[in-house]
């Protein structure tokens, strides 16, 4: 592929909305988001705006200590970046949270999320339910 056919986009934004996620900084994860961006979740099948997906951030970041994306698997076609993680926390309660997942990202012209769409077993928020 030569350089005038290479996808000229940048995935920045990705390392930079999970390093703010695990920080707890919902300021900068709202600044990852092109606006009109929409989240979307496999267990609800609900499109989510940036408002209400950063206070669902928030409430686990306000349930735990630290958060980490470990076993993070990143792969990019086009514009969009396919991730495969687990995220984990320290709840405050002693616990610990652990979600294995999936995520597809569509980034947009400006570098920023424009969509996610998410996948994940949700009996794993069962345990934040019961730190809450």
């Amino acid at each position: 592929m030569s350089s005038e056919e290479a996808d000229p986009t940048d995935f920045s934004v990705v390392s930079t909305l999970l390093a703010a996620i695990e920080k707890g900084d919902m300021d900068e994860v709202r600044r990852c988001f092109a606006p009109g961006a929409l989240t979307w979740h496999n267990f609800d099948e609900i499109e989510q705006d940036v408002h209400d997906m950063t206070a669902m951030l928030g409430h686990l970041c306000a349930l735990s200590t630290s958060r980490s994306y470990e076993d993070r698997r990143i792969t990019t076609v086009g514009s969009q970046a396919f991730l495969q993680y687990t995220l984990t926390a320290a709840l405050h309660s002693g616990g610990r949270f652990r979600m294995p997942a999936m995520m597809r990202l569509e980034i947009d012209s400006d570098g920023l999320v424009a969509r996610i769409e998410e996948y994940f077993d949700s009996r794993v928020l069962d345990s934040l339910a019961k730190a809450s």
